[in-house]
């Protein structure tokens, strides 16, 4: 009998959850860094500025598309023995979405990394699939 979830069973959950963890780690990091930066009043000025512009939106969207860039190129210099597909890369954006959800629930304000919502995990999509265009492209 045909079981379409098979296909599922065979990917590389451990390492992909691990390159998501780290992509997350790395982007909770970047807020506590930034955190600490905003206590500066010129740098506090500027990122206020920033922030209450129209590009704000912006700003927040391509921090998610460079978070998905991000993973991928974690994936290919750290973790070469994963063998990267489409399938691979939908999966890392579900693990992403998985990090993501949890990341939401701490105490740590998100500066710039992106929340869990349709828009960054879209963005964290592109991310992915526009590094890994070679992956995925037959």
């Amino acid at each position: 009998m045909f079981d379409p979830l098979r296909r599922l069973k065979y990917l590389p959950w451990t390492p992909l959850l691990q390159v998501a963890l780290i992509t997350v780690l790395v982007a909770i990091a970047v807020d506590v860094l930034l955190g600490q930066a905003l206590r500066v009043p010129v740098v506090l000025n500027i990122m206020a500025q920033l922030f209450n512009s129209p590009f704000a939106i912006l700003l927040f969207l391509g921090a998610a598309v460079a978070l998905g860039a991000l993973s991928v190129v974690i994936l290919e210099r750290w973790f070469r023995h994963v063998i990267i597909n489409a399938s691979t890369l939908w999966a890392l954006i579900g693990c992403l979405a998985l990090w993501l959800l949890l990341r939401s629930w701490l105490p740590i304000p998100p500066y710039l990394s992106p929340g869990f919502g349709l828009e960054p995990i879209v963005c964290v999509a592109l991310g992915v699939f526009g590094k890994g265009k070679s992956y995925w492209r037959w």
